[in-house]
C-alpha cells in the first residue's frame, strides 16, 4: 500500500507558513507529513530553522495527518532523553500519529555545541545506544542508564502515550541499513532505491514487524529542499 504525503521544508519556511502548509495538504488529499528537523538552513538564501518540536504541536492542532520527523539526530544537539520527552508529548498532540524519525546527522546541524563530529562509525554506534535509551523512556517507566556515549539519572517521562510512537531510521549506507533492519520499526530513504529497500529487508527489517519503508520523491517545480513523500507500508 502506498501513502502520500507531504513534506514540510523547515529550512525554507516560518514556523506559521508550516503550519499553514501542513492544514492546505490535508484539504488537498495528502495522507501524511515529513518534517525536517534542522538548526541551520542548508544555504542561508533559505533563510528559516524553526525549532520542530514547536512546530508539530502547532500542527497538531489544525490536522489529523500523521507526522514524521525527517529526520531528528539525538545524539550531540539534542540528547535522547529530551528527544524521548518531546517524541512523546508529540505522540499524545498527534493522538497516536507521530512516528520518531531518527538519523546520525549531519555537522551543518550537529557541531553547534562545540563537541567534536564523531567519524560515521562512532555515529552509528551512538545512533543505537540513543534509540535504546528513548524507547526505555518512552516506556514510562523510571530508568537510570550508564552507556558509553550516554547516562540517564533516575529519570521519568510522566506525559506517555498508551502505545510509543515507532522509530523510523534513515540510511543511505549499508551498515546503516542494516543497524535500521536490526533496530528501528521502519526504514526512511530519501529515493526510491530497491536495492536499499532489499537490504533492510534481508536484514531483518520484513520479519513480521509490521516495519515499513519511506520512500522520499521530489515534487516537480518545487525549491531545492521542497519535496513529497511517498510513504509505501508493508
Amino acid at each position: 500500500m502506498t501513502r502520500y504525503g507531504y513534506f514540510l521544508a523547515s529550512e525554507e519556511h516560518e514556523p506559521q507558513e508550516l503550519v499553514r502548509q501542513a492544514k492546505l495538504a490535508e484539504e488537498a488529499g495528502f495522507e501524511a507529513l515529513w518534517i525536517s528537523d534542522h538548526f541551520h538552513p542548508w544555504l542561508d538564501e533559505q533563510g528559516q530553522s524553526g525549532f520542530v518540536w514547536s512546530v508539530i504541536g502547532a500542527i497538531s492542532q489544525v490536522t489529523s495527518l500523521p507526522i514524521t520527523t525527517a529526520v531528528t539526530c539525538p545524539l550531540l544537539r539534542q540528547h535522547p532523553a529530551i528527544v524521548a520527552q518531546a517524541a512523546a508529548t508529540s505522540a499524545l498532540l498527534a493522538d497516536g500519529g507521530f512516528t520518531l524519525g531518527v538519523g546520525t546527522g549531519e555537522a551543518l546541524n550537529e557541531h553547534i555545541l562545540g563537541a567534536p563530529w564523531p567519524s560515521a562509525e562512532q555515529r552509528l554506534e551512538m545512533l543505537e545506544e540513543a534509540v535504546h535509551v528513548i524507547r526505555e523512556l518512552l516506556s514510562g517507566r523510571l530508568i537510570t542508564h550508564s552507556g558509553r556515549h550516554y547516562r540517564v539519572e533516575t529519570a521519568r517521562i510522566y506525559s506517555t502515550p498508551d502505545l510509543p510512537p515507532p522509530v523510523y531510521m534513515s540510511g543511505f549506507g549499508e551498515k546503516a541499513i542494516k543497524l535500521a533492519g536490526r533496530l528501528a520499526d521502519g526504514y526512511m530513504s530519501v529515493a526510491p532505491n530497491a536495492d536499499f529497500v532489499r537490504l533492510y529487508r534481508d536484514s531483518g527489517g520484513s520479519a513480521g514487524s509490521g516495519r515499513a519503508e519511506g520512500l522520499l520523491g521530489i515534487r516537480r517545480g518545487a525549491g531545492a529542499q521542497d519535496h513529497a513523500p511517498a510513504l509505501a507500508d508493508r
